[in-house]
């Protein structure tokens, strides 16, 4: 990772965090502690501080000060007591595991809650409804405990919580308790729990139709009734003015709101007219101003954060992503193995020995056997290394060679010849071993590649979060409406929370891309860039993505060596989504056309193969791959990658023999290069890698090796001469660049100036 800013006082930091932390973790206990059940303090509060883990203090502060505050401190006696006993446990005597087990934390919160109520029903006796609501009370703060820390775990595991089943049921007890302990906040003329339910409830209509209206409006009751149940009686309107309402939900969520009005009216009306009605009706209204004052895109991310459906399409997905995962890893170990065999096989060659095969086929069956190396093994040992460099310097030996080393040697023909014979074996085998380890490195190889493919694959088919499949057969509707009937369509939440459209058409699109774009945002209601067309044979891939936090603006300038050459640079820009963009430059070793040539091919292949969702160091590996064996001498050139994510905010760099490329941010310049070697030199050929976070007025400048550090500097000061626009900054540096000669000589010069900033 590049580091780009200075140091941090992390001390500093960590205590403006916690104090963040003490303060909202004090407000919400503080809301908490305003719940009533049947009129009775809630546990909410007490469920708060088991949940705030460290920060069990200030929910303890947090629920005194809306005790006092109201003057409930009597009543609240048994919740802060309880808050104190299970903080000290926590602090004292609990294991680490047992504060992350909801069986163990619900139970001792409701054992703790129980003896307390036990201890006050005794020192100030109460009647036994009293008595009894504080036993409810406790059990339902121990239920609470355990269903917020099952939600938890599971999230934690799955990265988002499955609105269904057993989830479901969970869901819906947290969202009662919700509404109760908003419908207790003292706010004049309103109910913030009947306000809050009616804009849940248009939240869910929005999502779920009828269905989702109807199940929170009833939810929204019960939480109603659990803090008044008079209250209760014009709150179950909600139920059916939600499944009403649901129906106009087609003709947009401006419809449904107006339906949802009228309908509860009417109902209110229908029902009679009594204390609660106009309270009951402006509660309605709240609810429904703060739906359309929400922003869309803001409620979907919440939504997608938190929740999410798994169906099929999503399981099937994560299956494709292991199998992919298990596939890569199951070639990875078969590449191990090869490169075992490889090493076992090489040092068997390198232990064959030319002497020790001569003397094992004529030697040894020689009668003078112990006559020649049984009384003089250095004499006989010396000779045969003099017959072995003889054979080695002249490809060859005579039988005059061996009288002058062995002059006392009985088998001088025999021994000549077989020393040529196995001469000319060993260098038969040597060429063998040396043809099959080129077969086994580049099988090595095309092994690793397809690994990391494999990787490239689990990873992007691993980025889907949650698939909508309403939302994916709207979209695949319309453009049947369009005249595409075979078109697939999927839209989906990522990892980064954002959502995203991929339209597959079995013939090129023909339209206008502006009145598409404005169709399918209205479809998923939200704000699309213009679809990115990737199209191959006969198939078109539109990508539809949110429009970026970030913006990029990019200037250019090239020029040859000299005014009659063809410039061995190349470089190029790539947009594979609206979000993920790419700078690609290569410098072809040396000038002219077979330079340009070598560039030319590294950027086309690396242009094709992100386009493809390659990562760049799968990219650079394959390209790597394929310069080494495409034929020609000295076939190499440098690449520079440079990845944009406009969406996350950040950038990423893969250099292999690439001059450095220069960050300015803030009036100082970051120097980012490396010392990788070109693509196609060596088999094993590992880039250099930089990463950092986006900033706003961030100016990022990639050259070739033809352009000097100084010139690049003068970008400040044109920056204060007021020269702001890329391309002609990228142009004064060319023509800078193109002044200065190194040697008398001017190399090729390429740069490329890239402006972020912040969408408007």
């Amino acid at each position: 990772m590049l580091k780009i800013k200075g140091n941090t006082d992390l001390h500093t930091q960590g205590k403006s965090i916690n104090a963040v932390g003490c303060i909202l973790t004090a407000a919400v206990a503080f809301v908490a502690s305003l719940g009533k059940i049947m009129g009775y303090p809630s546990p909410v509060n007490v469920v708060v501080a088991v949940m705030s883990g460290g920060y069990i203090i200030p929910a303890f502060l947090g629920s005194a000060l809306s005790y006092i505050t109201f003057g409930n401190i009597e009543n609240g006696i048994i919740q802060l007591c309880s808050i104190l006993v299970i903080a000290g446990i926590r602090l004292t005597v609990m294991h680490d595991s047992r504060k992350d087990n909801p069986i163990f934390m619900g139970l001792l919160t409701s054992g703790v809650m129980i003896l307390f109520g036990c201890v006050m029903s005794i020192a100030v006796p109460a009647d036994a409804y009293t008595a009894s609501l504080r036993m409810i009370s406790a059990l339902i703060g121990g239920c609470l405990v355990f269903i917020v820390k099952t939600v938890q775990h599971n999230y934690r595991c799955e990265g988002v919580f499955q609105l269904g089943g057993l989830n479901g049921v969970f869901a819906s007890i947290l969202y009662i308790m919700t509404v109760s302990t908003l419908a207790a906040a003292p706010l004049p003329y309103i109910n913030a729990g009947r306000a809050f339910g009616a804009f849940a409830l248009l939240a869910a209509v929005r999502k779920y139709k009828t269905a989702g209206g109807a199940v929170v409006g009833a939810l929204t009751t019960c939480g109603i009734l659990l803090y008044s149940p008079p209250l209760a009686g014009n709150t179950l309107l909600l139920a059916t003015s939600g499944l009403i309402c649901g129906a106009f939900v087609q003709f947009g969520a401006l419809a449904a709101v107006v339906a949802f009005i009228g309908v509860s009216l009417i109902s209110l009306v229908a029902i009679g007219v009594n204390s609660d009605t106009f309270f009951m009706f402006a509660d309605l209204l709240v609810g429904c101003v703060i739906f359309i004052a929400c922003p869309v895109s803001a409620l979907k991310k919440t939504a997608a954060k938190f929740f999410g459906v798994r169906n099929s399409v999503d399981l099937v997905g994560q299956t494709a992503s292991s199998r992919l995962n298990f596939a890569s890893k199951t070639l990875g170990d078969i590449r191990g193995q090869i490169a075992l065999v490889s090493a076992a096989i090489d040092k068997k060659a390198e232990n064959a020995d030319l002497k020790v095969r001569v003397c094992a086929g004529v030697c040894s069956s020689c009668q003078m056997f112990r006559m020649c190396w049984k009384k003089s093994p250095t004499v006989a040992k010396q000779a045969f290394e003099q017959l072995e460099q003889t054979v080695m310097k002249y490809n060859g030996i005579s039988e005059h060679d061996v009288h002058k080393y062995l002059p006392m040697c009985c088998m001088i023909p025999t021994l000549t010849t077989v020393f040529n014979e196995c001469y000319k074996n060993l260098l038969a085998e040597k060429a063998d071993n040396i043809r099959v380890r080129e077969l086994r490195e580049i099988l090595t190889e095309q092994l690793s590649s397809m690994e990391d493919i494999l990787s490239d694959l689990s990873y992007r088919v691993g980025q889907v979060r949650a698939v909508d499949p309403s939302l994916s057969a709207q979209v695949r509707d319309y453009f049947a409406r369009l005249g595409y009937p075979n078109a697939k369509a999927c839209v989906y939440i990522d990892e980064n929370s954002t959502q995203r459209a991929e339209v597959f058409l079995t013939a090129e699109f023909k339209g206008d891309l502006v009145r598409l774009t404005t169709a399918i945002s209205s479809i998923v209601e939200n704000d699309f860039d213009i679809p990115v067309i990737t199209q191959v044979d006969n198939i078109s891939k539109l990508s539809f993505n949110e429009l970026p936090r970030f913006e990029i603006s990019v200037g250019t300038f090239q020029a040859s060596c000299g005014d009659n050459e063809y410039s061995g640079d190349t470089l190029d820009t790539l947009e594979v989504t609206a979000c993920e963009k790419y700078v690609i430059l290569s410098d072809g070793m040396g000038t002219g056309k077979r330079a340009r040539l070598d560039s030319m091919f590294a950027v086309s292949l690396a242009r094709r193969l992100l386009k493809a969702g390659f990562s760049m160091p799968t990219a650079h590996r394959l390209i790597n791959s394929i310069l080494r064996v495409k034929g020609w001498e000295e076939s190499f050139a440098t690449l520079d990658l440079l990845r944009l994510d406009l969406c996350g905010g950040s950038a990423e760099f893969l250099k292999s023999g690439a001059a450095p490329a220069y960050l300015y941010r803030d009036g100082a310049f970051k120097t980012i290069g490396g010392q990788a070697f070109p693509a196609g030199i060596l088999a094993e050929c590992p880039p250099d890698s930089f990463s950092f976070k986006l900033f706003k007025g961030d100016i990022i400048v990639m050259t070739s090796d033809g352009v000097g550090e100084m010139t690049i500097r003068r970008l400040s000061s044109m920056l204060k001469r007021g020269i702001v626009q890329p391309k002609e900054i990228a142009q004064q540096l060319g023509e800078q660049a193109m002044s200065v000669k190194n040697g008398g000589k001017r190399d090729d010069i390429s740069i490329v100036v890239v402006f972020v900033d912040v969408r408007g």
